[in-house]
């Protein structure tokens, strides 16, 4: 599967990028591996002993034995070494560019499957928390899989998103993230990389972005998303629209999440300072905060939890990653988009959207079709899945996005 003719950069482009090869230094293995031995896993209490494999109701987190258990394996068998190793398989660089608003310089690791086809389209995937871009690798497989350098439809671009992983800025301790800065130098690094038309997507922190992206760079022609984050009018001004069964069913599972599953939302979109400090000085308090939401809610194997948990802790980039929460945190409060860019002002572009099941941002189709009655391009529906759709459904979601590239070369010319 490994072509290192993927990673043949474009010629004539105005930016530089550099190649790179992730290698954390043994020092940082050795000394997380420390502080998880040493550190205390608290008492027994009902709280930690109960959990939503027991009842809807005890959505109190991941359990202790699954944090004792999770954690020993953490220490005594996970290999991040060899996740490593398969990870720089997939072409991956770094780059610098510039925010023209204000000058910012930052410094942005992204992976790339570069297509030799002249007539290939380039698309952005930007992710989420608390994912990084190890979410898209399944993608990445599939298409390299299916395609060959000379044949690949795409430009693929996976960056760590703004002040995420290796993605850091030249005034990362004075100023604080917003969607639309991210969304700024996304788009710059699509420029630099010669791409002035192309396609974003994202879902999670990653669809804020790809709405600012869309509302905000005429270099984004098309846009597509897995879920949608809304104020709570933009939703419920709505709610008389007809609805399926399979909808309703999404709806109630949405409901009971926003009543059980947003207390890491509060407390890291009011006091990222506090948390971030908390989690930052042991590895088994990241573990217990990051793996609660994947242990939960999602299909992640556990190694797949802790690369992500372990990306995270060597990359240090917990205490940066927040920006994101101030501002749909602040939207919520208020009702208001305020610093959170609504997908609902994207009206002149080719809009597409999958839609699944166990998503907690949950949509209907007919309030697609009523927000967007002039431009949605495509609506997928799928019948299993949820808010970590590129990992819950790789193949589903790259068919989507397929498609959604064939509709969109028949609208826009790249």
């Amino acid at each position: 599967m490994t072509n290192a003719r993927f990673g043949i950069v474009p010629t004539g482009i105005p930016g530089a990028p550099s190649p790179y090869t992730i290698h954390v230094p043994q020092a940082d293995i050795d000394q997380l591996s420390s502080l998880a031995k040493a550190s205390i896993i608290g008492t027994p209490s009902f709280y930690n002993t109960h959990n939503v494999t027991d009842s809807p109701a005890y959505a109190f987190g991941a359990t202790r034995d699954w944090l004792s258990n999770t954690a020993d394996y953490w220490v005594n068998q996970f290999d991040w070494r060899s996740h490593e190793k398969y990870w720089n398989t997939f072409p991956q660089f770094t780059i610098n560019v510039t925010a023209p608003s204000d000058s910012q310089v930052f410094s942005l690791h992204f992976a790339a499957l570069f297509s030799q086809n002249p007539d290939a389209v380039p698309i952005i995937f930007s992710h989420g928390w608390p994912s990084s871009w190890l979410d898209f690798i399944p993608i990445l497989e599939l298409l390299m899989e299916k395609y060959t350098p000379e044949t690949l439809p795409y430009h693929v671009v996976v960056p760590s998103i703004p002040d995420y992983g290796l993605s850091t800025r030249s005034e990362l301790t004075t100023t604080e993230l917003t969607f639309q800065k991210a969304a700024e130098v996304l788009n710059e690094l699509m420029k630099a990389l010669g791409f002035n038309a192309y396609i974003a997507q994202g879902g999670d922190i990653g669809s804020g972005i790809t709405a600012a992206i869309g509302v905000g760079h005429d270099e984004a022609k098309a846009v597509h998303f897995n879920n949608f984050i809304l104020t709570e009018s933009e939703r419920a001004a709505l709610s008389k629209l007809p609805v399926t069964a399979a909808e309703n069913a999404s709806f109630a599972r949405s409901a009971q999440y926003m009543y059980s599953g947003l207390g890491y939302m509060l407390e890291q979109g009011t006091k990222p300072a506090a948390i971030s400090l908390i989690l930052e000085s042991t590895p088994i308090a990241m573990l217990g905060w990051i793996g609660t939401i994947y242990a939960e809610y999602t299909n992640y194997t556990l190694d797949a939890i802790l690369d992500q948990v372990s990306w995270y802790w060597y990359t240090k980039s917990y205490g940066r990653s927040l920006w994101g929460y101030r501002g749909v945190w602040q939207a919520f409060i208020e009702d208001t988009p305020a610093g959170l860019p609504s997908p609902l002002a994207i009206t002149n572009k080719p809009l597409g959207y999958s839609w699944y099941p166990g998503e907690v941002l949950t949509v209907a189709k007919s309030w697609m079709e009523h927000w967007f009655p002039d431009n949605l391009a495509q609506f997928s529906i799928h019948e299993s899945g949820g808010h970590f759709a590129s990992v819950d459904d790789p193949a589903g979601l790259l068919q989507d996005i397929e498609d959604f590239v064939a509709i969109v070369k028949t609208k826009v010319k790249f």
